[in-house]
């Protein structure tokens, strides 16, 4: 629906659903994306949380990534916790291990910038990175987020407490 160069952002399929349940199972994959617990996820999750992003839902804007090139699901991306009254929100992206590192994680970003900025008119874009994801770092700030704070020893992984950089774009920076 919201495309790129490289990407298209769509609404989830029942094709994607072994492909994200994959990508939800990958260790490295979900390290640098969640501070809960790494604990698998069943096809009946997976199903279940894609069963829920429709464009009836309210709260969280969840897209599926696909490549333009040859139509593969690649990964997530959504706009969450959108705080109506001050017109902000929080971005979250997951890219498979084999997507990473060729541009289709700044796309994504720049596309929802787009949307949540033209579609949903927030103000403000907020995104959580942890400290030791200097990938997720580089592409935020390509897209124009800047460094606002340290959250410090947010999450605990593998055995140690890392910070958190907190980031953020607002709309008339963009």
């Amino acid at each position: 629906m919201y495309q790129g160069k490289l990407i298209r952002l769509r609404a989830f399929d029942n094709s994607d659903l072994m492909y994200a349940l994959s990508m939800n199972n990958d260790y490295d994959v979900m390290r640098t994306a969640s501070s809960a617990i790494l604990y698998p996820t069943t096809v009946e999750d997976q199903a279940r949380f894609m069963a829920n992003q429709t464009s009836y839902s309210s709260g969280d804007y969840q897209f599926a990534i696909e490549r333009l090139d040859n139509g593969c699901f690649i990964g997530q991306c959504g706009v969450m916790q959108v705080n109506w009254k001050n017109r902000r929100a929080e971005l979250g992206i997951m890219l498979t291990k084999e997507a990473a590192g060729k541009g289709f994680g700044t796309e994504a970003v720049s596309l929802l910038c787009k949307f949540a900025f033209d579609e949903m008119n927030l103000h403000k874009l907020k995104a959580v990175v942890f400290s030791f994801n200097t990938p997720a770092i580089r592409c935020y700030e390509k897209c124009g987020f800047v460094h606002e704070g340290v959250l410090k020893d947010e999450v605990y992984r593998e055995g140690r407490y890392h910070d958190a950089c907190v980031m953020a774009k607002i709309k008339t920076e963009a």
